[in-house]
């Protein structure tokens, strides 16, 4: 097929793009590169399937062109977490909502598999299915809510409610919690740990690619709308996280009762229903953590939520 990946140059996208080239597609790498990273896409650039495109999915204009020859759209482009969503909650808007009820609109039947995230949850109590309550609490929990309702509603659309991705990609992300914890472990030596008994849920980048792909390849066989997409023996506690990686890295752990996270996740999330479409993760906590080690050195963070 012909592939428009949008926020392809991203931390999850870079993978992306690689792994449907690997499975015979063409990739049309779409990107504004909002951040200013490029450079991960450089080695792509050569290859035979890919093609890479400036654009910007709030500009319809853009929007019409970047679909023009493709087949399906992995949609990625986002204003991605809280801290960024809060402080550009008007660009949050735009791109999240407006951006992808543009992609929505062009779509014209062609299949949708959208990035979601398991932030729409909010707030819950006991083990998180997709039939949960949304309570958001954040404006980027609200913003890719509103966007997964719009592909809900689309005739050919799909949504992965993401756990927390972890893991090495060519367009490195260190403020995601096991990356940012594995780093400061390597660099500084020490974690302070608020919140330590509160339990998260995880995936490894390439395994969120192989979930992008396995939906795109199975749309029309799918039996829902939304799947949560993680695994269930990565729902761990910061706890077990900090202790695990101080274990494999020597580094010191403190805990402090005084922070808290904004969108206060702590909750256990079910992976069944798109275990029963016969979608598993390959990648374990320990493979992700054994890479974050090796590659840690290797970064260069002027300021790690840039």
């Amino acid at each position: 097929m012909r592939v428009l990946v949008s926020g392809g140059g991203g931390y999850v996208g870079n993978v992306l793009c690689r792994h449907l080239l690997q499975r015979g597609h063409f990739v049309r790498c779409v990107d504004n590169f909002h951040k200013g990273h490029c450079d991960p896409i450089i080695g792509l650039v050569s290859k035979i399937g890919f093609e890479f495109m400036e654009k910007d999915v709030s500009n319809e204009e853009h929007v019409k062109e970047i679909w023009d020859g493709c087949d399906a759209c992995i949609h990625l482009a986002a204003i991605v977490g809280f801290p960024q969503c809060d402080a550009q909650p008007g660009l949050a808007t735009i791109v999240n909502v407006d951006g992808t009820a543009l992609i929505v609109k062009y779509a014209d039947g062609r299949p949708v598999v959208n990035a979601s995230t398991g932030s729409v949850y909010g707030s819950v109590e006991g083990l998180c299915n997709e039939d949960s309550p949304l309570n958001t609490l954040t404006h980027y929990g609200e913003t890719k809510k509103q966007a997964e309702q719009m592909v809900t509603e689309y005739v050919n659309g799909v949504s992965f409610r993401f756990a927390t991705g972890f893991g090495v990609s060519p367009n490195m992300r260190v403020n995601l919690l096991v990356n940012d914890l594995v780093h400061k472990a390597v660099t500084n030596h020490c974690l302070n740990i608020f919140q330590a008994d509160f339990r998260r849920t995880f995936i490894h980048v390439h395994d969120m690619a192989r979930a992008f792909t396995f939906g795109l390849e199975n749309i029309q066989e799918l039996s829902h709308d939304v799947y949560n997409c993680g695994d269930n023996n990565l729902n761990w506690t910061k706890r077990q996280l900090a202790e695990y990686i101080c274990k494999e890295t020597r580094a010191i752990v403190s805990y402090n009762e005084s922070g808290q996270d904004s969108d206060k996740r702590d909750y256990e999330v079910s992976y069944k229903r798109l275990n029963d479409e016969g979608f598993y993760c390959n990648k374990s906590m320990e493979d992700g953590i054994s890479e974050l080690i090796a590659v840690s050195p290797l970064l260069r963070i002027n300021h790690p939520y840039q």
